[in-house]
């Protein structure tokens, strides 16, 4: 069934994260495909982010007029998701419970009446805590523990602005940092205009190598190499390391449209590198608890272990960027996310197997949750959760 209303299409979405589809994906490649004013495109990405957000909520407001939930057919329960969250923003019944019903007719009519009962008996309930922030229980307590409380998860489920680095004059919003900007328009060819979107606590991972014209610096686990681009427009001499030539291949097109000198090298980077420099930034794989925001499916998919799974392969990396850093030289470690495993268990693991490097202190220009060996950033303001820790290699000659 082809969707022709912003609700089906939400719907349709979310039927296919479900499966295992990621919903900024989805979304991008549907709305692509469909000629409708920019209003309609933005409700349909407003219920799909929403619904996705606020799950565990949804689900426990539902709970008291759905027995067995889980024996429904998977469109109507997430057309009930939808509808709860339309009541939940403040959507009156009058335009909130028809739509849905008429929805639930095309594809399971007997349920339409279950669907109008539903949607129209919901009631107010305290929730714990964990549950009206939609966050796995494991996760929220481990938050709580590591930062001491875990109301910062808030904005995670609230909509965030876009954010853009300008690469040329622009008279745009400012952003939290020098050359970040608010887009306030619909999506745009970004090149053309010498912006390229990105959250400003992914640009300042960038920001702390402070390059210099003529520099050599290694970009590694870069991706497509947006954190390059902010490099290469300071006159760094970059190369983007990464194992994903696909990515690699789209961020040289856009590095040549956006008029940027950015070398690209695929490698799997558990192998030590052929090179080295004064300046090494390593953008590590994360488990992406910092990016819930964006990715609000991703809180549901992960599992208690994989922090620690993924911390294992962090030190493998920064094995590679340890000695990569040439003596005297600065090694940044960033990652996208909020665990205590990924950011100072890493460092503190590091640091004992690795004497010659010193952390090196930095002012944060952006809100902090916690600071102590490096820098976690507080995702507020349509930030993206951040840990750095920036090292000095001693040098043994002086």
């Amino acid at each position: 069934m082809r969707p022709d209303t912003p609700r089906g299409l939400a719907l349709a979405v979310l039927l296919q994260v479900e499966e295992g589809g990621r919903a900024q994906h989805l979304l991008d490649q549907v709305l692509d495909r469909v000629d409708w004013p920019e209003r309609d495109k933005a409700y349909a990405t407003h219920l799909v982010y929403g619904a996705l957000r606020r799950l565990r909520l949804l689900d426990f407001i539902l709970e008291p007029s759905l027995k067995a939930p889980e024996r429904l057919p998977r469109e109507v329960r997430w057309a009930l998701r939808l509808g709860a969250f339309e009541w939940l923003v403040g959507k009156p019944d009058h335009a909130r419970v028809s739509p849905w019903v008429e929805e639930t007719k095309r594809r399971y009519p007997g349920l339409a009446g279950l669907v109008n009962a539903v949607l129209r008996r919901l009631r107010p309930r305290e929730a714990p805590e964990c549950v009206r922030l939609s966050l796995p229980d494991w996760l929220c307590g481990a938050w709580r523990g590591f930062f001491g409380e875990v109301g910062f998860a808030e904005a995670f489920n609230e909509a965030a602005p876009l954010f853009v680095t300008a690469y040329r004059e622009v008279d745009l919003k400012p952003g939290p940092l020098p050359e970040s900007y608010v887009w306030e328009g619909p999506k745009t060819d970004f090149p053309a205009l010498g912006l390229q979107p990105q959250n400003p606590a992914s640009l300042f991972a960038a920001q702390l190598l402070d390059p210099k014209p003529g520099e050599k610096v290694l970009d590694l686990c870069g991706g497509a190499g947006l954190k390059a681009f902010y490099l290469a427009a300071k006159g760094a001499e970059v190369v983007s390391y990464d194992l994903n030539a696909k990515r690699q291949k789209a961020g040289a097109k856009t590095a040549r449209r956006l008029g940027l000198k950015v070398a690209y090298r695929t490698q799997d980077l558990r192998e030590p590198l052929s090179e080295r420099a004064k300046k090494v930034l390593l953008d590590a794989p994360c488990t992406g608890t910092g990016t819930f925001r964006a990715h609000p499916e991703l809180r549901y998919r992960l599992e208690e272990g994989d922090p620690a799974r993924m911390a294992a392969l962090q030190l493998q990396l920064l094995e590679t960027a340890a000695q990569a850093t040439e003596e005297g030289g600065i090694l940044v470690y960033a990652v996208c996310s909020l665990t205590e495993e990924e950011g100072e268990g890493v460092a503190r693991a590091f640091l004992e197997r690795h004497p010659e490097f010193r952390p090196e202190p930095f002012s944060s220009p952006l809100p902090v949750l916690r600071q102590g060996l490096g820098v976690y950033v507080s995702p507020e303001g349509g930030l993206d959760g951040f840990y750095y820790l920036r090292l000095r290699k001693v040098d043994s000659r002086a």
